[in-house]
């Protein structure tokens, strides 16, 4: 029995340490989809928020963060509707 548990003592870290290293890279891989489409909207919303300042000065920039938003989620880019206020 002794030579069971020191057999498995002694093979134990090792083992660990490749399931914790497949674990880390399993990880990793399933994470970069993720970060390549986050880098993909925070593209999208900087170029639209600059469309926005330069094609529509007179929106509040509450206004045009929210259509870019809008627009990089999917959206159509709508006209504003009753409660929109150019910006002062």
């Amino acid at each position: 029995m002794s030579k069971a548990r020191d057999m498995i003592n002694a093979h134990l870290m090792p083992v660990l340490g490749i399931i914790a290293t497949a674990s880390a890279v399993s990880i990793a891989v399933s994470l970069r989809p993720i970060a390549e489409q986050s880098a993909r909207w925070n593209t999208c919303y900087l170029d639209s928020i600059r469309w926005y300042q330069a094609n529509k000065p007179d929106w509040t920039v509450q206004d045009q963060e929210v259509f870019a938003s809008n627009f990089c989620n999917g959206g159509i880019p709508v006209k504003p509707g009753p409660g929109f206020q150019k910006a002062p």
